[in-house]
């Protein structure tokens, strides 16, 4: 019986240690993102505001550090534009754009489900306030791509899903601050910038004014966004 008594103790304090060192939260917030490339058969412009929720999970190592992470949606795109045209650009449904003119553009609205990954430091709480500053890696997959084709037969919004990668991944660093309410709950406040590190369209471009070779350059995606939370 004492046997049985010491186990369930030890489970229970075991188990209170153990979510001592987790915390987690909701957030959402706005994204501002933009498309960029080294190519000189096209060129990204403009910036697309959209929006970021999701929940976060903090582990943490000792009192300072600990291992952040979590599953968000965020909605990010840009602008590409075909110095020379494109080719073979695919549609969800209906017919195939076989060519893109010269000057035309497609205008990405594309959402994505991210799993950020990466380590978190943090101060001592000072007043109610603990800052904190990030750094790690950010694993995306496509969901759904929404495009505006102009320099096409028919210039409207479209599903492009085969045209973006499903994969992408980033790199990402911020900071922050979190306000203390309670003892265990929190107000976050973050800023976080992620750097695109993979190709992310697939659209065919026209490399000269004849028309007759094409390639497939570089565009990544990246994004500046603010979370605002609570944290428990």
């Amino acid at each position: 019986m004492k046997k049985i008594v010491v186990c369930i103790l030890a489970i229970v304090l075991s188990g209170s240690i153990f979510a001592q060192k987790i915390s987690g939260g909701l957030f959402f917030g706005p994204t501002m993102s933009w498309m960029s490339t080294d190519s000189k058969t096209i060129t990204t412009e403009g910036m697309k505001f959209g929006y970021n929720f999701g929940a976060l999970l903090d582990i943490n190592l000792i009192d300072n550090f600990a291992i952040s992470t979590g599953v968000k949606f965020n909605n990010m795109g840009g602008t590409v534009n075909f110095t020379y045209g494109a080719f073979g650009v695919e549609p969800d449904e209906g017919p195939a754009y076989d060519t893109l003119t010269a000057g035309s553009a497609i205008k990405y609205n594309l959402n994505y489900l991210a799993i950020p990954v990466g380590f978190k430091g943090k101060t001592n709480e000072i007043g109610y306030l603990t800052y904190f500053l990030k750094a790690g890696v950010t694993p995306l997959v496509n969901i759904k791509t929404l495009c505006d084709v102009s320099g096409s037969v028919n210039e409207e919004s479209i599903l492009l899903t085969k045209e973006i990668s499903l994969i992408n991944m980033g790199w990402h660093i911020g900071g922050g601050a979190e306000y203390s309410l309670s003892w265990n709950t929190r107000i976050l406040f973050e800023v976080l910038y992620t750097g695109g590190l993979i190709d992310v369209d697939n659209p065919e471009v026209f490399t000269d004014e004849t028309m007759t070779s094409k390639s497939n350059p570089k565009v990544s995606l990246s994004d500046i966004h603010l979370k605002v939370g609570i944290l428990f």
